[in-house]
């Protein structure tokens, strides 16, 4: 631990990060205590860890682990943008739509609570869907050969939708069991989930593409129908899907149901996707079952927002130069002196290490701005809003941590925390429910982020023992043939 701050840098990314969440921790109780500052002055403090949020966003080459990265802040900042399109659409149209839909019974279930459970199923079943296609990709994506990509891509997706289908039965049960909805409503659960499970998974080709425009499109597309036919609950899905099929117009003759991954090799990568997208993912399903759908959705989706942000620029701005530094690792595991490798894994050590703190700092501070901000809008929510805000960062935090111990080869961990994480959010949302009005969805995040908190600690110490020497680990693991 010493090691990891030796320099200014990851001092002061540690020290935001501390002071961002010990602040955020501290508003539900400082509108307790003058309930006068919920008002405009706390609304103008919250511009004050934005923009600093957004400083370590655009200026990367101040503080940033990339520094003289070639990416101008316009093409960064663009392709944020581009990467954020679900959020910035979807937040802005749902509240337009809502009470349209809101009108519209389904066997006596708004359709907008039939709509919000199919939207905190999809983005957790997305996780496992789109793993087996990223697996079948892998050897194609570092060269970007669109055309290679795509066609393989058409030969293997329709035996993995199919495949992935099951996925839908695992999240329809609970959700029925829980929930009470009839045959109809359930039906029209499961046809949305399908639906989106064909529209994620024909986003993989775009995001493995690096094509920033067509993920936008799609959402653009996604979001228009949603605008335009509210109550035509189908149809947003089939039009995102729709472009995507037509931006690989030249692969779908290749379409078939002859290549497929082994049942085995499949079914484990559901599973893995499953365990590592609960600890971001599951805390929104679990709420939903046990409230049945009768939480505050504003204070709790806001609450995510600063770890999407945080989550979405690093894999946009800090991924590739991670990516770079492992490929010359790589290289010089293969060709250079035994001598050149110390330099090499110090470097990338050195960026794998402020990659995570730069993205724990963003986030930090966007914390702190949702924090005050949903405590200016509505006070009797803080308590809500700053539990969910923290345990989001913690899971964000833990996610990364997961998927950097499994990008070095160690696949165990990462599924071993997913599932203690997916076990505690179960017990603590259901105590939560059990204990009354007055703990609630805040207690329940209260009580799964501090847990969460531990995991991180746990995750970290093995990330940094496994990352020490990330020379010596890629080669037992044969790094070379990846």
């Amino acid at each position: 631990m010493k090691s990891l701050f030796h320099d200014s840098y990851t001092r002061q990314m540690s020290l935001i990060v501390v002071v961002g969440l010990a602040l955020s921790a501290l508003v539900p109780a400082t509108v307790q205590l003058f309930p006068g500052s919920a008002g405009f002055s706390v609304l103008a403090a919250a511009a004050v860890p934005f923009l600093l949020a957004l400083a370590l966003i655009i200026k990367p080459g101040i503080a940033g682990p990339n520094s003289g990265a070639v990416a101008s802040t316009e093409r960064l900042g663009s392709a944020l943008l581009l990467y954020l399109s679900p959020v910035l659409l979807l937040n802005v149209v749902y509240p337009l739509v809502s009470p349209t839909m809101a009108a519209v019974d389904v066997d006596g279930v708004p359709l907008t609570l039939v709509v919000l459970a199919s939207s905190i199923t999809v983005p957790w079943m997305a996780q496992a869907a789109c793993l087996p296609i990223y697996r079948v990709l892998g050897d194609l994506m570092a060269e970007r050969n669109l055309e290679a990509i795509t066609r393989k891509f058409c030969r293997y997706w329709p035996m993995m939708f199919v495949q992935s289908l099951p996925l839908v039965a695992v999240f329809a049960v609970p959700m029925w069991l829980a929930s009470g909805w009839s045959a109809t409503v359930m039906l029209d659960y499961v046809v949305l989930c399908v639906l989106h499970l064909l529209f994620v998974q024909s986003l993989v080709l775009a995001n493995v593409a690096n094509r920033r425009g067509l993920w936008a499109a799609a959402w653009s597309g996604y979001a228009a129908a949603l605008f335009i036919a509210p109550t035509v609950w189908w149809l947003p899905p089939l039009v995102g899907t729709a472009t995507q099929l037509l931006a690989m117009r030249s692969g779908l003759r290749h379409l078939g149901f002859t290549q497929r991954l082994g049942t085995r090799v499949f079914g484990l990568d559901l599973v893995r996707g499953l365990l590592m997208g609960a600890v971001l993912w599951a805390d929104k399903f679990a709420l939903f079952l046990v409230t049945k759908g009768d939480f505050n959705v504003v204070a709790v989706f806001a609450a995510m927002l600063p770890a999407v942000v945080a989550y979405n620029y690093y894999f946009v701005h800090l991924a590739p130069g991670v990516d770079r530094a492992l490929n010359g690792l790589h290289r010089d595991i293969a060709a250079a002196p035994i001598s050149a490798l110390k330099g090499s894994s110090r470097r990338l050590s050195r960026v794998v290490d402020r990659s995570v703190l730069l993205t724990g700092a963003i986030a930090a501070l966007l914390a702190l701005s949702v924090s005050l901000v949903m405590s200016g809008v509505d006070p009797q929510q803080s308590l809500l809003a700053v539990a969910a805000t923290l345990a989001s960062w913690a899971f964000m935090v833990l996610t990364l941590l997961s998927y950097e111990l499994d990008f070095i080869g160690e696949k165990t961990t990462p599924q071993i925390i997913g599932a203690v994480h997916l076990a505690v959010c179960v017990l603590a949302f259901a105590a939560g429910g059990l204990l009354g009005p007055l703990t609630g969805a805040a207690g329940g995040y209260l009580l799964l982020g501090a847990v969460d908190f531990v995991l991180i600690g746990i995750a970290w110490t093995l990330y940094k023992r496994h990352w020490s020497q990330p020379e010596y680990t890629l080669f037992w693991r044969h790094a070379t043939t990846w």
